[in-house]
């Protein structure tokens, strides 16, 4: 089991609207986001997510309640709740979820 980490040498996922490095635990894992300016998503997924917002301006919807963000600031989104993120600027920020996210694990999220 590795320890340490260092996001320079980890893959790069190219994506759609983003670029993202992945890092998984065996209960938690890690995304460390670079997300165009004007991208948006919309989904729910089973597993409860802590967003690190590092720089840049977004707007965030949880369950219904939006907020405008900034660089430092941190979103707490539980599990099976309707969440939405729209980059208002380039974004860098780091998504933590807990358990591990499957679909994100596999590319297809």
């Amino acid at each position: 089991m590795d320890y340490f980490f260092d996001l320079n040498e980890v893959d790069v996922q190219d994506m759609p609207g983003r670029k993202r490095r992945l890092v998984v635990g065996e209960n938690v894992m890690m995304l460390y986001i670079e997300r165009e300016a004007g991208t948006t998503q919309d989904h729910t997924h089973d597993v409860e997510q802590l967003v690190y917002l590092m720089k840049g301006s977004a707007r965030f919807t949880v369950d219904g309640n939006t907020k405008l963000c900034e660089g430092g600031q941190v979103v707490h989104i539980p599990k099976g709740v309707r969440h939405q993120l729209e980059a208002l600027t380039p974004i860098t920020y780091v998504g933590i979820y807990s358990p591990l996210r499957e679909e994100a694990i596999k590319g297809e999220a």
